[in-house]
């Protein structure tokens, strides 16, 4: 509260976000920072999904004067960009399609069936599930949401003007955080079907991070499984 009401160069760090600390239980967890977070006035929020993007986004915040909270986790995760492809532009979501990276400025959204919206440890699911669609004929779009708070609402009200729904997923309890706010942007811009995948509003269970997303469907298979349950009422 200091730090945003003084509107102060200071940046936040919350480490172990999410479910990192899944084996501990509830009382470890941290399901609710995006949206405690972003109700705060001068604060902006930031959930990076690698460690390219985190250090291009840590180089980004340095170069800046406002007060901002970044959430990492505990684990390591895989890489989804590299050294040599890293697209970044402060407060504009990346976009992902067939394996390529661009930023939301030069990203082709024609021809979509579906728009993924994911932040942090959920991007990388979100792009092994827009493998799996295409091999069952359909064509998804991933919107790398880093920027939770100021949100891309240009880049989501362009993936879901072109696609027949929009899917988020996120490392989050089900209200208040990136699905809410999709859901806010869509419904006021291009009313469209939306559906959140998020963890759910109630103890999660207990287990490692993979073991949590497994059970939740928060993986490559759950998020395309979800997909192809929604695309036919959009069809």
């Amino acid at each position: 509260m200091d730090v945003a009401y003084s509107n102060t160069n200071v940046t936040l760090i919350g480490i172990s976000g999410g479910i990192s600390y899944g084996a501990l239980g509830m009382s470890h967890h941290s399901a609710q920072d995006i949206a405690a977070m972003s109700a705060i006035p001068n604060m902006r929020v930031y959930l990076p999904s690698d460690r390219f993007q985190t250090a291009k986004l840590t180089k980004a915040l340095l170069k800046d004067e406002k007060p901002a909270y970044v959430r990492v986790g505990r684990n390591a995760v895989e890489d989804i960009y590299s050294e040599e492809i890293c697209p970044f532009e402060m407060d504009r979501a990346t976009v992902i399609r067939d394996g390529k990276a661009r930023t939301a400025a030069d990203a082709d959204f024609e021809g979509a069936d579906l728009a993924i919206i994911a932040c942090g440890e959920m991007v990388r699911p979100a792009c092994d599930a827009a493998i799996l669609l295409k091999k069952q004929g359909v064509q998804a779009v991933v919107l790398d949401m880093y920027c939770v708070k100021p949100l891309d609402a240009k880049a989501v009200v362009l993936a879901a003007r072109s696609a027949k729904a929009v899917l988020t997923a996120e490392e989050h309890a089900p209200f208040g955080g990136l699905g809410s706010m999709v859901s806010q942007v869509v419904g006021s811009e291009c009313p469209k079907k939306v559906v959140n995948l998020a963890l759910p509003d109630a103890p999660v269970i207990t287990g490692n991070s993979k073991e949590v997303f497994d059970y939740y469907g928060l993986n490559a298979e759950g998020i395309a499984q979800k997909a192809m349950e929604i695309l036919p009422d959009c069809r």
